[in-house]
């Protein structure tokens, strides 16, 4: 009996570590299976592998996809083998399975606002007028998305009976349909391509996924253009291997594919007309976007200032943006204007735009219920108010160094800058969350997250304002409450799965905003816990270095330490967007 229970214990505890990560399961301790990090491995900063979880899961939804690459099958053999795939696969006869649900549900709405991505359509398809009138007249959600039949046309070039089938106020996506690629992938790379529809794209949006604007965009333009196929493939290859990666690795795979997408950019830059300025765009953002994702110091910023290049060679420069590409131009020009704002160099080098036409864009948007970047929801008010502290910084710093003033005209530069500092401190202190969207969030807990991230980054712009306008060490008592309360908030965000990639800016306005053991221990765990869920490639494993450092130089909180001098001094060009 005794024996019995012996081995029927010991079969229990391995059961329990059955979908360990190796490293736990070598080490026969328990896992508590957190993914892409386990705590064992981060407490022993080791990389955290679970056993073929990804690559199965893949394999068998490849398996559920019917690829066909137009050739004829060859004879059956007798001998059973498993399940092969061509070596390059040009269309795709299941588009639910390759994109997932939130994507399908988009393509299969009867409305689509986006048809100007495909009005110059080499194969000589025109948009239907009824489209511009739409387009016209935005007003609701399903107004944003209109019958595209140019997207329609590309989709069914082969099977143009079915095409028939979208005069139906509600059309339905056939699951038999062949839907062409603009070039031929493997199936390995189809995989990452599925990767990026269904893992990361959704986490792009911290708004409902029927807001996420982005799949209106990306989705439809990887079906047409080879340079954002392949960015997304890449995107996919690098995060499905790279997850639960540190830093050091490298994924040459990856490299090759945005390797090939450089080479479509330049090749578009050549002749660059409105359709490859969209498709540059789109390119240069989503690569900024997966750099900084992925914690990069370096790389985004060349594609953002590329990207500023391209803008400027259009007619209006930024302006270009609102006036020529409507509804995905307003998008890509909100999340551009994201990304500046909270660059690291914005301390110092100001904004690539005048905060002003930022403050044009967003006013317009809103007059004209246009679609608003997902990726900033209801903090979009606090992030041009963020960029109006960077502008009065910048501002009184070029001041500082360019003029040799008197005492009595420093005083009243410094009078000037202390009345705008006092000026926009209570409008920050006083600003409201844009609730557009917050009324279709599926409970109440979801809305309480959302406002609480609103009062995060409300909190961090104070704290923001006060350490680099009016250079108050984290001592001071007003700053100290500031700091608890933010701390307090943050607790409840940082294990949101929606909300954990938004706290880059006030993770290290709160860690700059620490003094003592215990609170500095607290922020530290924190941090740990975001880099466990979001992977050592993270922004939050670069931060937290850079808040130690500053820990470093003011051991008691009595100095102020201009957190941006400490990037530079890394040889870091960092941005807090993701």
């Amino acid at each position: 009996m005794t024996e019995e229970h012996v081995v029927s214990k010991s079969k229990i505890k391995v059961k329990r570590s059955k979908n360990g990560c190796i490293n736990c399961r070598k080490r026969k301790k328990k896992c508590d299976e957190i993914k892409p990090i386990c705590t064992g491995c981060l407490n022993r900063n080791i990389v955290c592998e679970y056993k073929s979880a990804s690559n199965d899961f893949f394999s068998n939804q490849l398996n559920l996809v019917n690829y066909n690459t137009g050739t004829s099958t060859s004879t059956k053999s007798n001998s059973p083998s498993p399940p092969s795939f061509p070596e390059h696969i040009s269309s795709v006869s299941n588009l639910h399975e390759l994109v997932g649900d939130t994507a399908m549900k988009i393509l299969e709405n009867n409305y689509s606002g986006l048809s100007s991505l495909f009005k110059n359509n080499p194969d000589g398809y025109s948009a239907n007028a009824n489209d511009k009138m739409l387009e016209e007249s935005v007003t609701s959600l399903d107004d944003l998305l209109p019958v595209d039949n140019d997207f329609l046309n590309l989709l069914f070039e082969d099977q143009p009976q079915y095409f028939n089938l979208f005069a139906n106020p509600t059309p339905v996506l056939l699951k038999t349909l062949d839907i062409k690629l603009p070039v031929p992938l493997t199936t390995e790379e189809l995989s990452y391509f599925e990767y990026f529809c269904k893992s990361i794209l959704p986490d792009l949006s911290i708004l409902p996924q029927e807001f996420n604007y982005y799949t209106k965009i990306y989705i439809p333009l990887a079906f047409k253009e080879k340079a954002v196929l392949y960015t997304l493939v890449g995107w996919g290859c690098r995060t499905r291997k790279n997850l639960n990666l540190n830093f050091q690795i490298e994924n040459k795979e990856a490299d090759n594919y945005i390797e090939k997408v450089n080479d479509l950019i330049y090749y578009n830059d050549m002749t660059l007309d409105k359709e490859k300025f969209i498709t540059n765009f789109v390119c240069y953002m989503l690569l900024v976007c997966m750099e900084i994702t992925f914690g990069d110091t370096s790389k985004w910023s060349h594609y953002f200032t590329c990207c500023f290049n391209m803008i400027n060679r259009m007619p209006g420069n930024f302006r270009y943006l609102l006036s020529a590409c409507t509804v995905e131009g307003n998008l890509l020009a909100e999340n551009f204007a994201y990304f500046d704002v909270l660059a690291s160099q914005s301390n110092e080098n100001g904004t690539f735009y005048p905060i002003s036409d930022y403050h044009d864009l967003f006013s317009q948007n809103n007059t004209t219920k246009i679609v608003h970047d997902p990726l900033q929801g209801c903090i979009r008010p606090l992030i041009l108010l963020i960029g109006e502290v960077v502008s009065i910084l910048v501002e009184f710093s070029s001041l500082q160094v360019s003029l040799d003033l008197p005492d009595c005209d420093k005083y009243e530069v410094i009078s000037k800058m202390m009345k705008k500092s006092d000026e926009l401190d209570k409008t920050i202190r006083f600003c409201k969350p844009d609730l557009s969207h917050l009324q279709y969030l599926e409970n109440s807990d979801e809305l309480e997250s959302h406002l609480t991230l609103f009062e995060v980054y409300q909190l961090a712009a104070q704290i923001y304002l006060r350490q680099v306008l009016r250079k108050l060490p984290p001592v001071v008592p007003e700053v100290q409450v500031l700091g608890y309360n933010l701390k307090e908030d943050l607790k409840m965000l940082i294990t949101s799965p929606k909300l954990k990639h938004s706290l880059a800016f006030p993770m290290l306005l709160l860690g700059i905003s620490s003094t003592s053991s215990e609170n500095r221990r607290d922020v530290l765990k924190m941090f740990k816990s975001l880099v466990q869920t979001c992977g050592y490639l993270c922004s939050y494993q670069k931060l937290m270095i850079v808040v130690q450092k500053i820990w470093d130089l003011n051991n008691n909180g009595s100095l102020y330490v201009d957190w941006y001098r400490v990037t530079k001094q890394l040889g870091w060009r960092l941005n807090l967007g993701r």
